[in-house]
């Protein structure tokens, strides 16, 4: 070597010793359970909580390695893992810059990967469909409100077939939001078991997006529109789906919160402490060197970004405000998408509030010891009334109010009702046909996957038409 070279060729990434390999690993494990934290807190023993055992744990790697990444062998998974927010984001950026980033998955508390779709840029700034959010936000709001349960509750299927709803209304138009097929396909796509299966899958999705694609777009311009629609069809159903339940039920143990301010200050909140995105596995296609340390290809880079801001906050106390919409997309820039999912998430609450107050009947929440993971699924959350509520009705020009808390009838003659009842099943009735319509596509008969879902759509357009038959002896009966 010549006495003035001074390069020095890139190093390997430390290894975690043993021990270090062991505890992350049983902190990976201990996040599905979630009794664990109860005992510790009745005991008065914070230390032993998973928050705080992972935290400890990860304290320990970064001493041991001087806060470089580290090479760790876990239970799910041997991973390169960055041990602070803005590694995680500078290495993640540099695979992207050198071409090295591969497929994307979150990690699941079970240990599941589901593949997440690629981040795309549209063309058109998706920033821009932001005069649809808050109408659609507010006549999904009032669908919400009519589909509760006695005890003001919102069951689950319920919630994701309305905020799925308005999710496609959001990105595709008004024209994709009955589309329920491209929602099943997306989730079925994210959840797909294996390689070959994620690849069919997403060609299935690819063909079921296409039509929403904007008019007018060119052909080399087709594939890049495409993908976007669909990064951001997932990230804002992600957002209504499990978001928003979460800031609703932060709201009720914050009730200093401004009224005007809650929105937003509820799902900043949620975003922060329940990031959807709290683990990504990102997969290296090919070697590069980032400051220092070369990352081979084949290397899977865990990015804990729930735990790393947690580790942050405890060695350095409160951060600053943060873009919540970080939370919400893997990928190492800025997010139109992610940035469109709250907006829509804030909206929904906003619109929800604005009639209606959120109780958590379960778990119960402790404002002094929020639990570390709040699973939407696991919400028992209900939308007690405040105020008279829109009702949503797209067969009208205007909307009609109704007080639910007056009770069924209050004020409103049976033909009232009828017209309701009779708009109603010519809703599903429509749906229906628009159902049976996209069943007979030949489309379907490519694999057994496409055969499936048509089994699926027939199947639900002869549920909407029972529905509608029912709705119209109702609005018969209520006339006679």
């Amino acid at each position: 070597m010549n006495a003035t070279d001074t390069t020095t060729a890139p190093g390997r990434p430390a290894l975690a010793w043993p021990l270090e390999n062991t505890l992350v690993s049983a902190a990976l494990a201990a996040q599905r359970i979630s009794w664990i934290d109860a005992p510790a807190r009745a005991l008065g023993l914070k230390p032993f909580t998973r928050q705080q055992l992972t935290r400890q744990a990860l304290a320990q790697v970064r001493r041991s390695t001087s806060g470089r990444p580290a090479r760790v062998r876990t239970a799910f998974g041997s991973f390169l893992m960055p041990l602070s927010v803005d590694d995680a984001c500078a290495l993640i950026a540099q695979a992207e810059e050198a071409g090295a980033r591969g497929t994307v998955a979150s990690l699941t508390p079970e240990g599941r990967r589901t593949t997440l779709t690629a981040h795309a840029a549209s063309a058109r700034p998706l920033s821009a469909l932001r005069t649809r959010v808050r109408s659609a936000a507010a006549e999904e709001a009032a669908e919400l409100l009519a589909v509760r349960q006695a005890d003001d509750t919102l069951p689950r299927a319920e919630w994701c077939a309305v905020t799925r709803r308005l999710a496609r209304r959001i990105v595709l138009g008004d024209g994709g939001a009955d589309d329920t097929l491209v929602s099943d396909i997306l989730e079925a796509t994210l959840g797909s078991a294996n390689s070959a299966e994620h690849s069919e899958r997403a060609a299935a999705l690819r063909r079921r997006i296409d039509p929403y694609v904007p008019a007018g777009t060119s052909a080399e311009a087709e594939d890049v529109e495409a993908a976007a629609l669909e990064h951001a069809l997932e990230v804002v159903t992600r957002a209504l789906d499990e978001t928003v339940p979460q800031a609703l039920a932060l709201v009720t143990v914050q009730p200093l919160m401004p009224a005007t301010d809650r929105a937003e200050l509820g799902v900043a909140e949620a975003l922060r402490r329940y990031p959807p995105l709290a683990a990504t596995v990102h997969e290296i296609t090919a070697p590069f060197a980032w400051r220092g340390t070369a990352v081979e290809a084949g290397t899977e880079i865990l990015c804990a970004t729930a735990w790393l801001r947690d580790l942050d906050e405890g060695e350095e106390g409160t951060p600053g405000p943060e873009d919540p919409s970080v939370s919400l997309c893997a990928a190492p820039a800025p997010c139109a998408a992610a940035e469109l999912a709250v907006l829509a998430a804030t909206e929904l609450v906003r619109a929800l509030t604005r009639h209606a107050e959120p109780v958590v009947r379960t778990p119960r929440l402790d404002p002094a010891a929020l639990p570390a993971t709040l699973p939407a699924a696991s919400l028992g959350l209900a939308l007690v009334q405040t105020g008279p509520v829109p009702v949503a009705d797209t067969d009208t020009a205007e909307r009609e109010t109704f007080d639910a808390s007056a009770g069924p009838a209050a004020g409103q003659s049976p033909a009232h009702y009828a017209a309701l009842a009779s708009a109603s099943a010519r809703r599903l009735e429509e749906h229906a046909r628009r159902l049976a319509e996209c069943a007979r596509q030949p489309g379907w008969n490519r694999d057994a996957f496409g055969e499936q879902c048509r089994m699926r759509l027939l199947a639900h357009a002869e549920r909407c038409a029972r529905a509608a038959t029912d709705a119209r002896r109702a609005a018969e009966w209520l006339l006679n």
